[in-house]
């Protein structure tokens, strides 16, 4: 026994040497060093009235962004020594904005990584080849900073970094994504002085940070000197406390202060003063002598009382994402004579956020998050996002729907949530924590705990006095371990408003239906999604991309009493975001689905140049980066550039706050309803406009709707019923706009809309064409030819199809009019469900055909038939007939008989080229944007107009693109009005494009398309959905009813010339 007792005394002493030889950036158990406490963001100002215009430039705050002298070492070894030393000489090295990231400004390798590293980091091991950046810069002493204390603030560095001021090492600090804050007043002298940084790209914080985005390196947020009084309101929780009417709320306040120097703080007093948003005092100011907060006493069981100052406050305009109502919280340190010492300010929202059995409410309303996952991302910039862009999309969010945001996967800048605060966007904010290289390892690991809860007590201490937080996450894919449940214990017994959300936290092991992680049948797993109730320390029930099937599965199960949201959902790479309506038909039908959370907001591309000066977006491996994981990073909603995607226009039509459902149109009557939940529609405008085949005819405003929350109204729109014009389509449109300018749009815009095909018109009598001048038809090369004045056609008899069509002379299609099943692959296609492999049979089904007969038959005058039946043995037959007219016009009539022993296609149609110059595009169909079978809820049937390349959106790695559905007709021109007009006898699915369908299967950026002398024509019956459940399994395919089964199936459409 004796023996076992001095192996483990050896043991453990052994151990503890082997821990203090480690560096800082390699032990777990050290992430801060001299780092200040976490605290709320604030500044301090001189008075009151410079505390309320909320302008820090007005605070006591200095930035210190700029040109910094910056060394890079590719090897720790290799860094400068000594370098932060008075005296040392940097002249000679080189200048580097802050913020950057150094790899964006030619240092080492910007690394684009779903997961894991581009160096083998794997705890307890580390590489010894961590690049590192040394940073030098010089600030003046300020005056004002005499006899206050100075804090030197970095709102992010990523990963690790020691500081010096004056030669002198002040601290430590890792977490890239919250601010790491230094006391240096001590440290300071008058006139110049130096700061110096050493930033470590790698840490042991890299293993918490395996974050889905760019790996790069440096200062990407602010530095800046902030400066207080000795005694200071350093810190503040302010919390509101309704009753249970939720009619008034008990205003509650915790000042922390601050003390140094053995400051006298006997006299003080800290006094809170509350404005709306007028300015107009709505409180008497309360107080507090600073005695009572420093020397608060803590008792031996329980706690202390939250409320150190507290006011009932009378029905408070309560704070929403609809109506972000914000007041103004002053607080004043003050001395006995009443002198404002230091002056702080806080926008207040009061909001009530609470879980009830299975649902969540907001101010006691059955609230659903319209949400989308948010990474910090500029184009150039890399993870340096400037205050202009971080407006540009909360604007964004608001203009297109969305009311929620997660700060996927860590805390934003402290100016995303003001903006949030005062915009409207509910936010979950989420810890800077993902494990997901190693999984669950380090959550299970006592020596991690720390870190995980340093982690998540940071930022909740940063962000907890924002109204748009209604919750915390813990992180994203790190397992599930004690380390998880301390950070959850921590935050629910320091802030009970907010719920708490983490994803990994799946299955209690007490469930009597528990399954046993990695050991569930594929089956049972595919239903159930996993387990079917996870452990208590979440307030949540998160899953990432469910199904339908398995979401609808997870809203009826008996066993889950948490409410339910898809963390992750509708998977956006590409040209993706498939029935985005049928999710949100789910979600609104079960109280118990409280939103979802779309992946993701912005394309992650970085803008480079090719060598001859053309633009692209660069991804993973574009840097000479071995391990990469390629495009994946370009799953936005918005591109790079925050330029809107099309299929963000389908999320503002899915999350609109009205519908508008038919209920007689032919008296004009249709029923709204105001999904909102806290506003009536008394500030908005109805208008209603009637088309016949895209022409407007009338148009009108309504009278003032007034559509209280969650209530419908019939409503009669005055339209007179137009004289009817014989095949024409008459469309009803209704839309609402703002009718005031906010902060996030102008008068007018329009926020929803409907549009209605009225059941009204007549059928238009097809008369036989008469006189039509005589066709020839002569055998040359291999072709028949058929001509006369008006028109030359070639069809081969070789193949059957139409190779050129030449109408005055002019030549108007040119190249073989082919059979088409198949399209460019989109990243739903390549990456997830692989219809190259399960669908190949129809890649090359074009090609394979053979011919079996080709007959001619001459009808009446100026008339001829052509017939085509191909085949693949008895599997697939296709005939083609081309009635040909002596006035040019064809029509073809296209005839599909698929085995149902085949696979699934991609599209039916029919593929060809016209001359470049037809660059002039019209058509009758759903748009202006573009749409897919499974995508286009948000476009509307119209006639639209402008050149081809307005109507191409090109897809950072070049993909199928640019189709519109439901196209009644196609025109295209030339500057002098010839051309061509496609009329379809059903509706057509059609696009064109500049390329060839080769060159976008093959491209893997924009600037490898080659723009061709001609353009591809695709005339099609239906083609597949885009899907994108997610992009990466089988699931990412269209769900049933978007995709094409093998079977018969006809179209025709007539070919037009124009003159």
């Amino acid at each position: 026994m004796k023996k076992l007792l001095l192996a483990i005394l050896c043991l453990s002493f052994l151990s503890s040497q082997a821990q203090q030889k480690k560096n800082d950036w390699e032990n777990e158990a050290v992430f801060g060093i001299n780092k200040m406490q976490g605290r709320a963001t604030s500044y301090s100002y001189k008075n009151t009235s410079d505390a309320l215009s909320g302008d820090r430039n007005k605070s006591a705050m200095q930035l210190l962004n700029g040109m910094w002298k910056f060394n890079y070492s590719d090897k720790v070894d290799n860094r400068p020594i000594n370098f932060y030393e008075t005296g040392f000489d940097a002249s000679n090295w080189d200048e580097i904005t802050v913020p950057s990231n150094w790899e964006l400004k030619g240092y080492g390798k910007p690394v684009y990584v779903n997961s894991d590293f581009q160096v083998d980091l794997k705890p307890p091991h580390y590489p010894w080849e961590n690049e590192v950046g040394s940073y030098i810069t010089n600030f003046e002493w300020n005056p004002n900073w005499k006899d206050q204390q100075v804090i030197l603030h970095f709102g992010g560095v990523t990963s690790a970094f020691y500081i010096w001021i004056n030669g002198k090492k002040v601290g430590y600090s890792e977490d890239s994504c919250l601010p790491a804050e230094f006391d240096i007043t001590e440290y300071l002298t008058e006139g110049k002085n130096t700061l110096a940084l050493e930033v470590y790209r790698w840490s042991t914080g890299s293993f918490l940070e395996d974050q889905d985005h760019w790996r790069l390196s440096g200062i990407h947020r602010e530095v800046m000197i902030l400066s207080q009084p000795k005694v200071a309101i350093n810190d503040f929780f302010v919390r509101t406390k309704f009753d249970s009417n939720l009619d008034n709320a008990l205003l509650q306040i915790r000042p922390r202060l601050s003390t140094i120097d053995n400051a006298d703080y006997k006299d003080l007093s800290v006094e809170a003063k509350l404005f709306d948003a007028t300015g107009k005092e709505v409180m008497k100011p309360l107080a507090v002598s600073a005695s009572k907060i420093i020397d608060e006493y803590y008792p031996q069981r329980d706690n202390v009382y939250f409320g150190l100052l507290e006011q009932n406050i009378e029905s408070p305009i309560k704070w929403s994402a609809e109506n972000p109502y914000l007041y103004t919280l002053v607080l004043n340190l003050k001395d006995k004579d009443g002198k404002e010492l230091d002056t702080r300010s806080q926008k207040v929202g009061f909001k009530d956020v609470t879980i009830d059995g299975n649902v969540l409410l907001i101010n006691g309303k059955k609230v659903k998050l319209y949400g989308v996952n948010r990474h910090d991302h500029s184009q150039t910039g890399g993870k340096v996002v400037s205050r202009a862009d971080i407006e540009k999309d909360v604007q964004l969010l608001k203009q297109y729907n969305f009311n929620a945001v997660r700060t996927s996967h860590y805390p934003n800048d402290p100016y995303f949530y003001e903006l949030c605060d005062q915009y409207g966007i509910y936010v979950m904010d989420e810890t800077n924590l993902e494990t997901h290289s190693t999984r669950g390892l380090l959550s299970n690991q006592p020596t991690w705990a720390g870190a995980f809860v340093d982690r998540a007590i940071r930022m909740v201490e940063r962000d907890k006095n924002h109204a748009s937080i209604i919750s915390w996450s813990l992180g994203n894919e790190s397992g599930c371990g004690p380390n998880h449940a301390a950070m959850a214990a921590w935050i629910k017994d320091y802030d009970p408003t907010r719920f708490v959300h983490y994803e990994g936290a799946q299955g209690d092991p007490t469930h009597p239906y528990y399954i046993k992680m990695g050991k569930e049948s594929n089956a049972n797993y595919a239903k159930h999604l996993s387990n079917p109730t996870d452990p208590a320390y979440v307030d949540v029930i998160s899953r990432m991309y469910p199904t339908l099937e398995q979401l609808e599965d997870m809203a009826t199960n008996p066993y889950i009493k948490r409410p339910i949201m898809p963390c992750e959902y509708a998977h956006a790479m590409g040209n993706s975001l498939g029935n985005m309506m049928e999710y949100w038909d789910l979600i609104h039908k079960y109280d118990n689905l409280m939103g979802a959370f779309i992946w993701d907001w912005i394309d992650q591309g970085i803008l480079q140049q090719d060598k001859n000066g053309k633009d692209y977006y660069a991804v993973g491996g574009d840097f000479g980066d071995e391990i990469n994981a390629g495009n994946f990073c370009m799953n936005g909603i918005i591109a790079s550039d925050r330029t809107p995607k099309p299929e963000i226009e389908e999320c503002k039509y899915v999350y609109q706050p009205v519908t508008f459902k038919a209920v007689n149109l032919n008296e004009g009557l249709i029923r709204i309803h105001n999904r909102q939940w806290f506003s009536n529609t008394s500030d908005k405008l109805f208008t209603w406009e009637l088309y016949q085949d895209g022409k407007k005819l009338q148009k009108g405003n309504l009278p003032m709707q007034v559509i209280n929350p969650e209530a419908s109204k019939e409503i009669h729109i005055p339209f007179e019923t137009p004289k009817l014009v014989p095949g024409a389509e008459y469309w009803l449109r209704v839309s609402m706009h703002s009718t005031e300018t906010s902060l996030w749009a102008a008068k007018g815009f329009e926020i929803a809309k409907q549009q209605f095909k009225l059941p009204i018109g007549i059928e238009k009598n097809e008369t036989q064409k008469q006189n039509l001048p005589e066709i020839s038809e002569k055998r040359e090369n291999g072709m028949i030819v058929l001509s006369n004045k008006n028109f030359k056609l070639k069809i081969s008899e070789k193949d059957g199809y139409i190779h050129q069509l030449i109408s005055k002379g002019k030549t108007i299609i040119d190249g073989a009019m082919t059979p088409n099943f198949w399209r460019p692959k989109t990243d739903n296609d390549e990456r997830g469900w692989k219809p190259e492999l399960k669908s190949a049979f129809w890649k090359t089904a074009a090609q394979n055909l053979l011919l079996e007969s080709l007959d001619v038959e001459h009808g009446q005058k100026g008339q001829v038939s052509v017939t085509s039946v191909s085949k693949i043995g008895n599997k697939l037959s296709l005939q083609m007939t081309y009635a040909i007219a002596g006035d040019g016009s064809i029509k073809i009539d296209y005839s599909l008989d698929a085995d149902t022993s085949l696979p699934k296609l991609l599209r039916i149609g029919s593929s060809f080229k016209v001359p470049v110059n037809f660059s002039k595009m019209s058509y009758y169909g759903k748009g202006p944007w573009e749409n897919y079978s499974d995508r286009s809820e948000a476009a509307e049937v119209n006639v639209y107009k402008g050149n081809v390349d307005d109507f191409v959106f090109e897809y950072a790695q070049p993909q199928e693109c640019s189709n519109r559905t439901e196209v009644r007709w196609l025109q295209l021109q030339n500057k002098n009005g010839s051309g061509l007009r496609f009329e379809g006898a059903q509706a057509l699915s059609t696009s064109v494009w500049p390329w060839t369908a080769e060159s976008l299967e093959q491209a893997r950026h924009t600037n490898e398309l080659k723009k061709e002398n001609f353009y591809t024509v695709n005339i099609d019956l239906t083609q597949t959905g885009v899907g994108g459940c997610d992009t990466w399994s089988p699931k990412a395919e269209p769900i049933e009813k978007y995709r094409i089964y093998s079977g018969k199936y006809k179209y025709s459409f007539t070919i037009l010339p124009l003159k």
